[in-house]
């Protein structure tokens, strides 16, 4: 199975088992901010500083596809379905949704809540439609009905940023916020959180869905720590490092292996 590092406008394709690099892409002109590998896991999608989004053979290196996207940095990246439309996030306060075989922009969402943190597609989505959530600045989770430029709800955490956000499922929601917090949301009633935890006062850099097709989740901290988290519980189901360790950055979850990359520049593997 293949691992990604972004750095410095290069993406490093590495395989997860020997760490040995497979691939170097080299051609966003600045830090590369957020990675998907397709379906097929023959494709990958970058999204970086220079505002450009671009798609590349992961067999040869070549890249087909280069999009001028947004007016700032590229947050985050979503792929829906089979790859033919994709959607992108930026600081530039702006969700856009592309289809790939002709550049072109078929949807733009201006939720007007600030620089846009993450987005996550709920399970099911499908070209022309799907729903999608999205976290900001100034801390607004909103949910949107893509193919309707429709915001479905909204909900404001007063005093910070929202971070990091994943649809676990059709109706929950889970949220990360720039004080450590994880919050958990019932799409049916949206007006407040289901539960909230602390594990530390530190920035929820991402959160990932566990393969174990329950409602817990991966989440990542920028004091190093790295824990399963389940809405379940009141505490982590596993940590996998403490708040002892290097910030962490970039976090993937695969079957039976999590991989965290972190501020000393190093990717580290853990199984399962």
């Amino acid at each position: 199975s293949n691992g990604i590092n972004a750095e410095y406008g290069d993406v490093l394709i590495f395989e997860t088992v020997s760490g040995i690099v497979r691939r170097k892409l080299t051609g966003h002109l600045a830090d590369v901010e957020t990675v998907r590998f397709y379906p097929s896991d023959k494709v990958l999608l970058t999204g970086g500083a220079d505002m450009c989004l671009k798609i590349w053979s992961v067999e040869d290196g070549s890249c087909p596809v280069t999009i001028p996207a947004h007016k700032r940095l590229i947050s985050s990246v979503e792929i829906i379905d089979r790859g033919k439309e994709i959607v992108s996030a930026s600081s530039d306060g702006s969700v856009k949704v592309w289809r790939c075989g002709d550049q072109s922009c078929l949807e733009t969402l201006s939720p007007e809540v600030g620089e846009i943190n993450d987005i996550s597609l709920f399970p099911g989505s499908a070209e022309g439609g799907g729903k999608l959530c999205s976290v900001s600045s100034n801390g607004t989770l909103s949910l949107h009905n893509l193919g309707q430029q429709d915001r479905l709800a909204t909900y404001r955490r007063t005093g910070g940023e929202l971070t990091a956000c994943t649809a676990v499922n059709d109706v929950t929601v889970i949220a990360g916020s720039d004080r450590g917090e994880t919050l958990t949301f019932d799409t049916r009633n949206f007006s407040t959180p289901v539960s909230i935890s602390q594990r530390s006062r530190f920035r929820v850099t991402n959160i990932c869905k566990d393969y174990s097709g329950t409602s817990s989740v991966w989440v990542s901290q920028g004091d190093g720590e790295c824990y399963l988290y389940s809405t379940q519980e009141p505490f982590p189901a596993l940590t996998l490092s403490g708040g002892d360790s290097e910030g962490i950055l970039g976090l993937a979850v695969a079957e039976g292996l999590v991989l965290t990359s972190a501020k000393d520049k190093i990717v580290r593997r853990y199984t399962l």
